[in-house]
């Protein structure tokens, strides 16, 4: 029963997403997409992902114990250090280290995390300014 409580705030969540990325104008364009794409792509994963919980709630009942919340609190952590340091490290970069962070939080030892921050990181950067030619930041600490 939680997880669908859960799925219908997702769902009001993603309805409010999308409602206010669709209300989004800007006077000029500055990416080929817009800045309305981003946010609408996000609306609808959201809301995807909420009607599949809804529809598929979990079966595994797992206590809430105190070490799945310091991991819960450590993913907001890594989160807000990922929007701090977006601007200053550049994408590349913070994506690496909080990518090398969320995959040791989901078991990977040492070398693997930075192999896979690294790729996705790479990658990440190749597909978001060479295939979509989005503007992404490449840090203030290397004069951008």
């Amino acid at each position: 029963m939680a997880d669908r409580c859960f799925s219908l705030a997702l769902m009001v969540l993603a309805v409010a997403l999308g409602g206010a990325a669709w209300q989004l104008d800007v006077p000029f364009q500055y990416e080929p997409v817009g800045p309305k794409a981003i946010p609408l792509i996000l609306a609808v994963l959201l809301l995807g992902t909420a009607l599949w919980l809804a529809i598929r709630p979990d079966r595994l009942k797992e206590a809430y114990g105190r070490s799945l919340f310091v991991r819960h609190v450590v993913v907001v952590l890594c989160l807000l250090v990922y929007a701090w340091s977006f601007e200053l490290l550049g994408f590349v970069l913070s994506t690496w280290l909080v990518g090398t962070l969320f995959a040791r939080l989901f078991g990977l030892d040492w070398g693997r995390a930075l192999v896979y921050s690294a790729a996705l990181g790479g990658v990440g950067h190749l597909v978001m300014s060479g295939l979509l030619e989005l503007n992404v930041p490449v840090g203030t600490v290397f004069g951008g």
